[in-house]
Protein backbone atom coordinates (compact mmCIF):
# COMPACT_ATOMS: atom_id res chain seq x y z
CA UNK A 1 0.00 0.00 0.00
CA UNK A 2 1.47 3.22 -0.96
CA UNK A 3 2.00 5.68 1.17
CA UNK A 4 1.04 9.24 0.35
CA UNK A 5 3.03 10.86 3.37
CA UNK A 6 5.74 13.31 2.75
CA UNK A 7 8.29 14.40 5.39
CA UNK A 8 7.69 18.25 6.34
CA UNK A 9 10.15 20.91 5.14
CA UNK A 10 12.99 21.77 6.93
CA UNK A 11 12.95 25.12 8.25
CA UNK A 12 16.80 25.27 7.04
CA UNK A 13 15.45 24.91 3.63
CA UNK A 14 16.84 28.28 1.64
CA UNK A 15 14.96 28.59 -1.71
CA UNK A 16 16.93 29.92 -4.72
CA UNK A 17 17.81 33.15 -5.56
CA UNK A 18 16.17 35.71 -4.22
CA UNK A 19 12.54 34.11 -3.76
CA UNK A 20 13.38 33.46 0.19
CA UNK A 21 11.23 36.76 0.93
CA UNK A 22 8.25 35.55 -1.51
CA UNK A 23 7.81 32.48 -0.13
CA UNK A 24 7.75 33.13 3.33
CA UNK A 25 4.87 36.21 2.90
CA UNK A 26 2.89 34.02 0.90
CA UNK A 27 3.02 31.06 3.32
CA UNK A 28 1.32 33.70 5.99
CA UNK A 29 -1.16 35.23 3.89
CA UNK A 30 -2.51 32.24 1.85
CA UNK A 31 -6.39 30.86 2.55
CA UNK A 32 -6.72 27.99 3.82
CA UNK A 33 -8.06 26.26 0.94
CA UNK A 34 -5.38 27.18 -0.57
CA UNK A 35 -2.58 25.60 1.59
CA UNK A 36 -5.44 22.12 1.36
CA UNK A 37 -4.81 22.12 -2.17
CA UNK A 38 -1.21 22.32 -1.77
CA UNK A 39 -1.09 19.59 0.71
CA UNK A 40 -3.05 17.61 -1.41
CA UNK A 41 -0.57 17.93 -4.38
CA UNK A 42 1.88 17.49 -2.56
CA UNK A 43 0.68 14.39 -1.57
CA UNK A 44 0.25 12.80 -5.03
CA UNK A 45 4.01 13.27 -6.03
CA UNK A 46 5.95 10.22 -6.27
CA UNK A 47 9.91 11.92 -6.52
CA UNK A 48 11.75 11.36 -2.72
CA UNK A 49 11.92 14.63 -1.35
CA UNK A 50 15.62 16.33 -0.98
CA UNK A 51 18.23 15.37 2.14
CA UNK A 52 17.78 18.65 4.37
CA UNK A 53 21.25 20.94 4.21
CA UNK A 54 22.52 21.53 7.89
CA UNK A 55 25.55 24.43 8.69
CA UNK A 56 27.92 21.43 9.45
CA UNK A 57 28.01 20.51 5.73
CA UNK A 58 30.71 23.32 4.65
CA UNK A 59 32.91 22.55 1.91
CA UNK A 60 36.78 21.70 2.94
CA UNK A 61 39.61 24.66 3.13
CA UNK A 62 42.10 24.09 0.29
CA UNK A 63 44.96 25.73 2.67
CA UNK A 64 45.44 23.49 5.13
CA UNK A 65 48.56 25.23 6.48
CA UNK A 66 48.69 27.73 9.75
CA UNK A 67 47.19 30.86 9.48
CA UNK A 68 49.66 33.61 9.45
CA UNK A 69 50.17 36.17 12.52
CA UNK A 70 48.55 39.53 12.00
CA UNK A 71 52.31 41.26 12.16
CA UNK A 72 54.12 38.61 10.36
CA UNK A 73 55.32 40.09 6.85
CA UNK A 74 56.04 37.99 4.32
CA UNK A 75 59.56 38.45 2.50
CA UNK A 76 59.06 39.78 -1.08
CA UNK A 77 60.36 37.19 -3.59
CA UNK A 78 63.62 37.73 -5.67
CA UNK A 79 62.94 38.84 -9.00
CA UNK A 80 65.07 36.25 -11.04
CA UNK A 81 67.39 38.33 -13.52
CA UNK A 82 66.35 36.27 -16.13
CA UNK A 83 63.33 37.91 -16.32
CA UNK A 84 65.28 41.11 -17.57
CA UNK A 85 65.52 41.28 -21.65
CA UNK A 86 68.87 41.57 -22.77
CA UNK A 87 67.97 45.06 -24.07
CA UNK A 88 67.39 46.53 -20.87
CA UNK A 89 69.96 48.94 -20.96
CA UNK A 90 69.09 50.24 -24.46
CA UNK A 91 64.99 50.73 -22.56
CA UNK A 92 66.60 52.40 -19.70
CA UNK A 93 69.06 54.69 -21.68
CA UNK A 94 67.03 56.04 -24.84
CA UNK A 95 68.80 57.73 -27.09
CA UNK A 96 71.22 58.91 -23.81
CA UNK A 97 74.30 57.41 -25.50
CA UNK A 98 76.43 58.07 -22.87
CA UNK A 99 74.66 57.14 -20.42
CA UNK A 100 73.88 53.75 -22.24
CA UNK A 101 78.10 53.26 -21.82
CA UNK A 102 77.46 54.18 -18.13
CA UNK A 103 75.44 51.17 -17.78
CA UNK A 104 77.46 48.87 -19.31
CA UNK A 105 79.67 49.01 -15.87
CA UNK A 106 76.45 47.03 -14.31
CA UNK A 107 75.96 43.23 -14.25
CA UNK A 108 72.11 43.66 -14.18
CA UNK A 109 69.26 45.81 -13.04
CA UNK A 110 69.48 45.00 -9.55
CA UNK A 111 73.52 46.20 -9.39
CA UNK A 112 72.12 49.76 -10.92
CA UNK A 113 69.43 49.69 -8.03
CA UNK A 114 72.20 48.69 -5.56
CA UNK A 115 74.12 51.52 -6.71
CA UNK A 116 72.06 53.91 -6.51
CA UNK A 117 70.84 53.39 -2.97
CA UNK A 118 75.00 53.88 -1.87
CA UNK A 119 74.85 56.57 -3.45
CA UNK A 120 71.74 58.68 -2.55
CA UNK A 121 73.09 57.08 1.21
CA UNK A 122 76.26 59.02 0.63
CA UNK A 123 74.00 61.87 -0.60
CA UNK A 124 72.40 61.88 2.75
CA UNK A 125 74.98 61.47 5.32
CA UNK A 126 76.85 64.39 4.04
CA UNK A 127 79.69 62.80 2.22
CA UNK A 128 79.12 63.93 -0.65
CA UNK A 129 78.58 67.34 -1.58
CA UNK A 130 79.10 69.74 -3.86
CA UNK A 131 81.88 72.14 -4.38
CA UNK A 132 80.59 74.62 -6.83
CA UNK A 133 83.13 77.35 -7.05
CA UNK A 134 82.46 80.85 -5.96
CA UNK A 135 81.04 83.45 -8.66
CA UNK A 136 83.17 85.67 -11.03
CA UNK A 137 82.58 88.40 -9.18
CA UNK A 138 82.77 87.02 -5.88
CA UNK A 139 84.63 89.60 -3.65
CA UNK A 140 88.01 88.59 -1.62
CA UNK A 141 85.95 87.63 1.35
CA UNK A 142 83.75 85.66 -0.47
CA UNK A 143 86.46 84.11 -2.05
CA UNK A 144 88.05 83.86 1.47
CA UNK A 145 84.83 82.17 3.07
CA UNK A 146 84.21 79.52 0.38
CA UNK A 147 88.04 78.28 0.67
CA UNK A 148 87.80 77.98 4.50
CA UNK A 149 84.63 76.37 3.90
CA UNK A 150 86.11 74.11 1.80
CA UNK A 151 89.16 73.53 3.77
CA UNK A 152 91.46 75.24 0.90
CA UNK A 153 94.66 76.87 1.89
CA UNK A 154 94.12 80.70 1.59
CA UNK A 155 96.77 81.55 -0.48
CA UNK A 156 100.04 80.54 -2.85
CA UNK A 157 102.14 80.69 0.80
CA UNK A 158 100.02 78.68 2.43
CA UNK A 159 100.86 75.29 0.19
CA UNK A 160 104.29 75.93 0.11
CA UNK A 161 104.61 76.95 4.30
CA UNK A 162 102.53 73.65 4.76
CA UNK A 163 104.14 71.32 2.77
CA UNK A 164 104.97 68.02 3.66
CA UNK A 165 106.60 65.00 1.65
CA UNK A 166 105.72 61.34 2.53
CA UNK A 167 109.61 60.65 2.18
CA UNK A 168 111.32 63.38 4.50
CA UNK A 169 112.47 65.54 1.58
CA UNK A 170 113.21 69.01 2.34
CA UNK A 171 112.98 71.71 -0.12
CA UNK A 172 116.44 74.28 -0.37
CA UNK A 173 116.36 78.16 -1.54
CA UNK A 174 116.84 76.84 -5.05
CA UNK A 175 113.48 75.28 -5.20
CA UNK A 176 111.05 78.00 -3.32
CA UNK A 177 110.75 79.99 -6.44
CA UNK A 178 109.80 77.01 -8.58
CA UNK A 179 107.54 75.37 -5.53
CA UNK A 180 106.07 79.41 -5.57
CA UNK A 181 104.94 78.94 -9.16
CA UNK A 182 103.89 75.45 -9.15
CA UNK A 183 101.29 76.96 -6.32
CA UNK A 184 99.75 79.44 -8.18
CA UNK A 185 98.43 77.26 -10.71
CA UNK A 186 97.23 75.19 -7.07
CA UNK A 187 94.98 78.26 -6.41
CA UNK A 188 93.64 78.54 -9.76
CA UNK A 189 93.17 75.04 -9.68
CA UNK A 190 91.63 74.61 -6.46
CA UNK A 191 93.76 71.71 -5.22
CA UNK A 192 93.78 70.75 -1.76
CA UNK A 193 97.34 70.80 0.17
CA UNK A 194 97.31 67.31 -0.10
CA UNK A 195 96.74 67.37 -3.82
CA UNK A 196 99.67 69.81 -3.58
CA UNK A 197 101.85 68.03 -1.97
CA UNK A 198 101.45 64.79 -3.54
CA UNK A 199 101.82 66.90 -7.09
CA UNK A 200 105.56 67.86 -5.41
CA UNK A 201 106.08 64.54 -4.56
CA UNK A 202 105.66 63.30 -7.82
CA UNK A 203 107.80 65.98 -9.58
CA UNK A 204 110.78 65.62 -7.27
CA UNK A 205 110.73 62.17 -7.46
CA UNK A 206 110.58 62.39 -11.15
CA UNK A 207 113.86 64.62 -11.08
CA UNK A 208 115.80 61.99 -8.89
CA UNK A 209 114.93 59.51 -11.59
CA UNK A 210 115.79 61.90 -14.54
CA UNK A 211 119.33 62.49 -12.42
CA UNK A 212 119.68 59.03 -11.75
CA UNK A 213 119.38 58.21 -15.27
CA UNK A 214 121.69 60.96 -16.32
CA UNK A 215 124.59 60.18 -14.46
CA UNK A 216 124.20 56.42 -15.82
CA UNK A 217 124.29 57.73 -19.16
CA UNK A 218 127.38 60.05 -18.71
CA UNK A 219 129.61 57.49 -17.10
CA UNK A 220 128.84 55.22 -20.28
CA UNK A 221 129.24 57.38 -22.56
CA UNK A 222 132.74 58.81 -20.71
CA UNK A 223 133.87 54.88 -20.43
CA UNK A 224 132.90 54.15 -23.61
CA UNK A 225 135.16 57.38 -25.04
CA UNK A 226 138.05 56.84 -23.41
CA UNK A 227 138.28 53.37 -24.47
CA UNK A 228 137.99 54.77 -28.05
CA UNK A 229 140.59 57.37 -27.43
CA UNK A 230 142.64 54.75 -25.87
CA UNK A 231 142.80 52.32 -28.91
CA UNK A 232 143.19 55.47 -31.17
CA UNK A 233 145.91 57.20 -29.40
CA UNK A 234 147.93 54.08 -28.02
CA UNK A 235 150.64 54.89 -25.65
CA UNK A 236 150.32 58.73 -26.76
CA UNK A 237 146.70 58.40 -24.59
CA UNK A 238 148.13 60.27 -21.25
CA UNK A 239 150.31 62.37 -23.15
CA UNK A 240 147.32 64.17 -25.27
CA UNK A 241 145.15 63.93 -22.44
CA UNK A 242 147.55 65.86 -20.28
CA UNK A 243 148.04 68.40 -23.11
CA UNK A 244 144.36 68.86 -23.81
CA UNK A 245 144.31 69.61 -19.83
CA UNK A 246 147.12 72.26 -19.96
CA UNK A 247 145.58 73.63 -23.13
CA UNK A 248 142.00 74.40 -21.02
CA UNK A 249 144.23 75.62 -18.02
CA UNK A 250 146.61 78.32 -20.06
CA UNK A 251 143.30 79.68 -21.91
CA UNK A 252 140.31 79.65 -19.89
CA UNK A 253 139.16 81.25 -16.67
CA UNK A 254 138.62 78.69 -13.83
CA UNK A 255 134.79 79.66 -13.83
CA UNK A 256 134.58 80.04 -17.78
CA UNK A 257 136.23 76.43 -18.32
CA UNK A 258 134.22 74.54 -15.99
CA UNK A 259 131.17 75.90 -17.76
CA UNK A 260 132.63 75.09 -20.88
CA UNK A 261 133.61 71.38 -20.36
CA UNK A 262 130.47 70.51 -18.75
CA UNK A 263 127.99 72.10 -21.29
CA UNK A 264 126.07 69.30 -22.99
CA UNK A 265 125.05 68.46 -26.72
CA UNK A 266 122.16 68.98 -28.37
CA UNK A 267 121.35 64.87 -27.65
CA UNK A 268 122.85 65.38 -23.58
CA UNK A 269 126.15 64.16 -23.67
CA UNK A 270 128.37 66.11 -22.03
CA UNK A 271 131.06 68.10 -24.56
CA UNK A 272 134.56 67.15 -22.48
CA UNK A 273 133.90 63.02 -22.85
CA UNK A 274 133.20 63.73 -27.37
CA UNK A 275 136.20 61.87 -28.56
CA UNK A 276 135.60 64.71 -31.40
CA UNK A 277 135.73 67.17 -29.03
CA UNK A 278 138.69 66.13 -27.70
CA UNK A 279 140.84 65.25 -30.91
CA UNK A 280 139.69 69.04 -32.62
CA UNK A 281 141.36 70.47 -28.82
CA UNK A 282 144.21 68.30 -29.20
CA UNK A 283 145.05 69.79 -32.69
CA UNK A 284 144.44 73.33 -31.75
CA UNK A 285 146.95 72.47 -28.85
CA UNK A 286 149.55 71.22 -30.80
CA UNK A 287 149.64 73.97 -33.19
CA UNK A 288 150.10 77.11 -30.65
CA UNK A 289 152.22 75.01 -28.68
CA UNK A 290 153.81 72.53 -29.72
CA UNK A 291 156.66 72.12 -27.15
CA UNK A 292 153.85 72.98 -24.23
CA UNK A 293 151.50 70.01 -24.68
CA UNK A 294 153.68 68.42 -22.23
CA UNK A 295 154.64 71.22 -19.69
CA UNK A 296 152.38 73.88 -18.64
CA UNK A 297 153.22 77.40 -18.79
CA UNK A 298 156.79 76.42 -19.77
CA UNK A 299 158.40 78.00 -22.88
CA UNK A 300 160.92 75.40 -23.53
CA UNK A 301 160.28 71.59 -23.83
CA UNK A 302 162.91 68.66 -24.05
CA UNK A 303 163.45 65.62 -21.49
CA UNK A 304 165.39 68.31 -19.55
CA UNK A 305 162.11 70.09 -18.77
CA UNK A 306 160.33 67.22 -18.15
CA UNK A 307 162.57 65.71 -15.55
CA UNK A 308 162.42 68.98 -14.06
CA UNK A 309 158.61 69.17 -13.79
CA UNK A 310 158.30 65.54 -12.66
CA UNK A 311 161.09 66.10 -9.61
CA UNK A 312 158.66 69.11 -9.12
CA UNK A 313 155.97 67.72 -8.73
CA UNK A 314 157.32 64.36 -6.69
CA UNK A 315 159.17 66.38 -4.61
CA UNK A 316 156.97 69.22 -3.66
CA UNK A 317 153.28 67.72 -4.26
CA UNK A 318 153.47 64.22 -4.00
CA UNK A 319 155.24 64.10 -0.77
CA UNK A 320 154.34 67.12 1.31
CA UNK A 321 153.48 66.70 4.11
CA UNK A 322 149.77 64.86 4.34
CA UNK A 323 146.95 67.21 5.03
CA UNK A 324 148.88 70.37 3.76
CA UNK A 325 147.77 72.67 1.26
CA UNK A 326 150.46 71.52 -1.33
CA UNK A 327 149.21 67.74 -0.41
CA UNK A 328 146.14 68.67 -1.48
CA UNK A 329 146.84 70.08 -4.48
CA UNK A 330 148.04 66.75 -5.93
CA UNK A 331 145.70 64.34 -3.90
CA UNK A 332 142.52 66.06 -3.76
CA UNK A 333 139.82 67.72 -5.54
CA UNK A 334 139.39 69.38 -9.92
CA UNK A 335 143.42 70.57 -9.02
CA UNK A 336 144.39 66.98 -7.73
CA UNK A 337 143.02 64.85 -10.85
CA UNK A 338 144.50 67.42 -13.06
CA UNK A 339 148.42 67.43 -11.80
CA UNK A 340 147.75 63.57 -11.62
CA UNK A 341 146.96 63.81 -15.29
CA UNK A 342 149.48 65.99 -16.04
CA UNK A 343 152.07 63.45 -13.88
CA UNK A 344 151.42 60.48 -15.87
CA UNK A 345 151.84 62.78 -19.18
CA UNK A 346 154.94 63.46 -18.01
CA UNK A 347 155.68 60.08 -17.39
CA UNK A 348 154.47 59.08 -20.84
CA UNK A 349 156.50 61.86 -22.56
CA UNK A 350 159.71 61.13 -20.66
CA UNK A 351 159.25 57.32 -21.77
CA UNK A 352 158.44 58.41 -25.09
CA UNK A 353 161.25 60.36 -25.84
CA UNK A 354 163.63 57.77 -23.94
CA UNK A 355 162.29 55.30 -26.99
CA UNK A 356 163.18 57.27 -29.65
CA UNK A 357 166.85 58.05 -28.60
CA UNK A 358 167.26 54.62 -28.28
CA UNK A 359 165.72 54.02 -31.69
Amino acid sequence: MQDNRSAPASHLAKPPGGEAAASLSSASSAPAEDKAAGDASAGARTDPPAPPQTRSAAPPRADTGPAPQPNEKKSPERFPEERFPESWRDHLAGSDKAFRKTLDRFESPTALAKAYKEITARLSSGDLKATKPPPDNATPEQIAAWRAEQGLPQDAAAYVDGLQLGDGTVTGEAEKTLLASFAEQAMKGRWTADQYNQAVGWYFALQDRLAAQRDHADASFKHEASAGLMREWGHDYATNRNAISQFFDRSFPADFREALLTARLPDGRILANDPSFNRAILEVAKSLNPSGTVLPNASGGGLSGVESRIAEIEGKYMRAPHGSELWKSYWTGDSGARMQQEYRGLLAAREQTRRGRAG
